[in-house]
């Protein structure tokens, strides 16, 4: 318990952090490329991925056994609602369900568009009609939603307490400097293959272990969010 409400536990986050990418990048020295892949990257079905997955789930039951904020039980159960939101939109986009449910609508289009329709170019096309657009268009808005919302809510606070070291705003941030990372190595390599630079198939290993690593570390550090939350900030008043 000390890790999660002591003086110091604002160092958890960044420490699990840091050890999970130094046992990521442990596996990948030690392995060929091509095992490295498979263990982290098997189109979903990877021992990584497959591990992600129900950490991500596991945030639904955690924030309703354990509500992350105090109050009235209307706004518990609003914010459990909404970290609940959040943890399927990843579970979603970590499975490719949206892009697999509209290649199930829209076969035709899904396989004549050039990469993943979830783009602005998609939505720029006029060619397009306009209600696989709209689907588009429903999940950018319900994902945005569900991200903004707690964003604009607490980001001052966040912030504050990041300065005052407040473990919460620590984990916090660790998540979102994960988030940077994955999103940074998902697109790196093919923009530089764009721009004529071929990488090594060990150099690709490595961004994807990076990148799939970098997913468990989210879940792993939402989890952690909601417990610090529901320990710090739920706890009964003396």
């Amino acid at each position: 318990m000390n890790l999660i409400t002591s003086r110091k536990s604002w160092l958890t986050a960044p420490v699990l952090a840091l050890v999970c990418l130094a046992i990521f990048v442990c596996i990948w020295s030690a392995l060929d490329p091509a095992t490295v892949t498979s263990l982290f990257d098997n189109h979903g079905a990877s021992p990584v991925e497959l591990m992600t997955l129900p950490l991500f789930a596991l945030i639904i039951p955690l924030v309703w056994l354990c509500p992350p904020c105090g109050g009235s039980t209307k706004r518990q159960c609003a914010w459990a609602a909404l970290w609940s939101l959040l943890a399927i939109m990843a579970i979603v986009r970590e499975t490719d369900l949206h892009k697999m449910l509209f290649a199930s609508i829209w076969p035709d289009i899904a396989e004549s568009f050039t990469g993943t329709v979830f783009k602005m170019r998609f939505l720029k096309a006029g060619y397009i009609p306009f209600m696989p657009k709209l689907f588009v268009v429903a999940f950018f808005a319900l994902f945005f939603v569900a991200v903004i919302l707690p964003l604009v809510r607490y980001i001052v606070p966040l912030v504050k307490g990041f300065f005052k070291l407040e473990p919460v705003a620590w984990t916090m941030a660790t998540f979102g400097a994960a988030s940077v990372v994955v999103m940074i190595v998902d697109r790196l390599p093919a923009n530089l293959r764009h721009a004529g630079v071929e990488l090594s198939e060990t150099t690709l290993s490595l961004l994807t272990v990076l990148e799939e690593g970098g997913e468990m570390t989210m879940a792993l550090m939402a989890l952690l969010a909601a417990l610090q939350s529901h320990l710090i900030f739920d706890r009964p008043k003396e």
